[in-house]
C-alpha cells in the first residue's frame, strides 16, 4: 500500500468512528426502527438490531441498547397480529429484556428502558400461559419494576401507554377499570402533544406515545363489554392520521372496528 492510500484509510477509517457520523448513523437506524415497527415488518427489525449492534455508539451506548430492546420488543408484538403466531415471540422478548438491561447498566433509573421492560413481561407473562412457575420467575423480576413505574411514570407519555394497557387488561384488582385505563391514556396523548411541542430532540431520544395512546383507546372501546364504535372508530382514525404507514391500526384494527354494529354506542 502507497503511503497515500494508507494515509487515505486511516482518514476514512477515522471519520466512520467520528461523534457526528456515530450520531447521524444512530438517528438514521432509528427511524428506520420506528418504521419498521408501524409497518410491521418483523425481518428489517431482526436486521435492524443486528445493524445497531455493529455500531460504534460511543456515548450514545445506552441509546443503542435501548433501540435494540425496541427493535425485538416490537417484533415480537408485530408478531402477535400474525396467523399463525410465530414461535420466537418469547426469545424476542427476552432478547429485548437483555438489551434494556444493558441501557440501564449504563444509565441507571432510566424511565424509558424500564417501562419498555414492564412491555416486554407483560407479554411474557400471557406467553407463559397456565405454567404457574414460568409466570412466577417472570413476577420475581417484574414485580418491583412494574410498583416503580406507577409511582414514577405518571408523566410520561410512553410510561401511561403501559400504565393504562395494565389497568384495563389486568385481571381485578389491579386491572379491568375502564374508566381509570382511559383517563390515564388520555394524559398520555395530552404529554405527548406536549412534548411535541417543546424543544426538537434528536431522533434517538425515545419520543413515541402519542399514537401508540390513541390505538389503545381503540382498542379499549371497540372490546369492552359493550363497545363503543363510534369513540374507537375516532381514536383509531386519529392514529393512523398519525402514522399512516400503521399496519395493525389499518389494516387490522379499523376492520375489526368498521364490523362492529353500528348501533354500539357508549353506556
Amino acid at each position: 500500500m502507497s503511503l497515500i492510500a494508507l494515509v487515505l484509510a486511516i482518514s476514512t477509517l477515522e471519520s466512520t468512528h467520528s461523534p457526528c457520523l456515530r450520531q447521524t448513523r444512530l438517528a438514521e437506524l432509528v427511524v428506520q426502527v420506528r418504521s419498521a415497527d408501524y409497518r410491521g415488518d418483523r425481518a428489517a427489525l431482526a436486521r435492524l438490531d443486528a445493524m445497531l449492534a455493529d455500531l460504534e455508539s460511543g456515548e450514545l451506548a445506552e441509546y443503542r441498547d435501548y433501540w435494540r430492546g425496541f427493535a425485538r420488543w416490537r417484533r415480537a408484538l408485530n408478531g402477535f397480529n400474525e396467523s399463525p403466531t410465530p414461535g420466537d415471540l418469547a426469545s424476542d422478548l427476552e432478547l429485548a429484556v437483555a438489551h434494556f438491561r444493558a441501557s440501564l447498566e449504563r444509565r441507571p433509573e432510566w424511565i424509558e428502558a424500564k417501562l419498555a421492560m414492564v412491555g416486554c413481561w407483560g407479554s411474557l407473562i400471557f406467553l407463559a400461559g397456565e405454567d404457574a412457575d414460568k409466570k412466577k420467575a417472570i413476577l420475581a423480576d417484574a414485580v418491583p419494576t412494574m410498583r416503580w413505574l406507577g409511582a414514577n411514570g405518571r408523566d410520561n407519555p410512553r410510561a401511561l401507554w403501559i400504565l393504562g394497557g395494565m389497568e384495563f387488561s389486568a385481571p381485578p384488582p389491579y386491572g379491568g377499570d375502564v374508566v381509570k385505563a382511559a383517563a390515564t391514556m388520555r394524559r398520555g396523548i395530552e404529554l405527548s402533544w406536549r412534548e411535541a411541542a417543546g424543544p426538537a430532540s434528536p431522533a434517538w431520544v425515545p419520543a413515541w406515545g402519542g399514537p401508540e395512546n390513541l390505538m389503545n383507546l381503540a382498542y379499549m372501546y371497540s372490546h369492552v363489554g359493550t363497545p363503543d364504535r363510534s369513540a374507537a372508530l375516532a381514536y383509531a382514525e386519529g392514529a393512523v392520521t398519525a402514522v399512516p404507514e400503521w399496519h395493525y391500526v389499518r389494516d387490522v384494527l379499523l376492520p375489526q372496528i368498521e364490523a362492529l354494529p353500528a348501533a354500539a354506542a357508549a353506556r
